[in-house]
């Protein structure tokens, strides 16, 4: 691990442990880490979809070049425990990609499936399911990590005339990418906070284009509210992604990485088995390739079944 990647990751601990989003090529980006977000009760395993769209406006320093991305996706997404203390995690994306030149009028769309990404956690502690515990707070930590594998489209030529002049706008990176993680949750009566932290190590592909490493951290605060037949849970909190400068054949892209972070609010209903929630997240301070993307508000909605 270079020293800028571990000072990288350094700063993003200090700033979240105080207290996901995009850092590309001149294009918004597809290719994300996962997010977790808020996740239905701890221990019990569930499967799900979860549909996320995002916007972006590129090239901002050149009208002849400026475009419109809007990145849409669907993911299903599931938790399981093989073991009682080791919680496996699996998200599949698929992906409704659109480009438009605003100049120009020229339309480009990819639908397809996206890279899916394995994650493996182990949990250090857990007051939840200790009988012996009768503290009045109550939380759990995990920590782990993962592979994000190359099963989605990466046909990006650079010499293209007919692709997209982006390699971000590809669903996939075409490489194997490596994840750690740690996820840290507590209760206090009805209030609670979640918080979780990802570095992802991203490899080389076969076009010998590398994306930049990259740091997520998610934090909010929520409120179970337990009704008659059902649970409401308001939440609100920060997301933030910090990613290094990509790689092409071991040139650095200068017009790559950077940092956006997303003020988010959102709700989530339990109704026995069934989780069904949103989250809206808006933008408050963004610096993506130095200056030539500007991302809009985005929106997450999930529907969840447990067992």
């Amino acid at each position: 691990m270079s020293v800028s990647t571990i000072r990288l990751f350094v700063t993003s601990f200090l700033i979240f442990t105080a207290l996901s989003a995009s850092a590309c090529e001149v294009c918004g980006c597809a290719n994300a880490g996962s997010y977790f977000g808020i996740m239905p009760q701890v221990g019990r395993s569930f499967v799900g979809l979860r549909y996320r769209t995002a916007s972006f406006d590129s090239h901002l320093s050149n009208p002849m070049l400026q475009t419109r991305e809007q990145f849409q996706s669907v993911e299903l997404w599931g938790r399981f425990y093989p073991l009682k203390r080791i919680q496996l995690m699996a998200f599949v994306p698929y992906f409704f990609n659109h480009q438009a030149e605003v100049k120009t009028g020229v339309n480009r769309r990819l639908n397809t499936l996206g890279d899916a990404s394995v994650v493996a956690n182990y949990n250090l502690f857990n007051t939840f399911w200790d009988s012996t515990y009768h503290g009045n707070i109550q939380h759990s930590l995990l920590v782990g990590g993962g592979v994000k594998l190359p099963t989605g489209r990466y046909e990006y030529d650079i010499a293209g005339l007919t692709d997209v002049a982006n390699p971000n706008f590809q669903p996939g990176t075409g490489s194997t990418d490596w994840f750690v993680t740690a996820l840290y949750s507590m209760r206090f009566g009805p209030w609670g906070w979640n918080t979780d932290l990802t570095y992802r190590h991203n490899g080389l592909n076969p076009n010998r284009y590398r994306f930049g490493n990259r740091v997520t951290a998610n934090t909010l605060l929520f409120y179970n509210k337990e009704l008659k037949n059902l649970t409401l849970m308001p939440h609100a909190g920060l997301y933030t992604e910090i990613a290094e400068k990509d790689f092409n054949r071991r040139e650095r892209v200068e017009r790559t990485g950077g940092y956006i972070s997303t003020a988010n609010l959102g709700m989530d209903v339990f109704l026995q088995r069934f989780t069904v929630g949103a989250t809206y997240q808006q933008p408050i301070a963004q610096n993506l390739a130095v200056g030539e993307i500007r991302a809009s508000a985005r929106l997450t909605t999930h529907i969840t079944f447990m067992f």
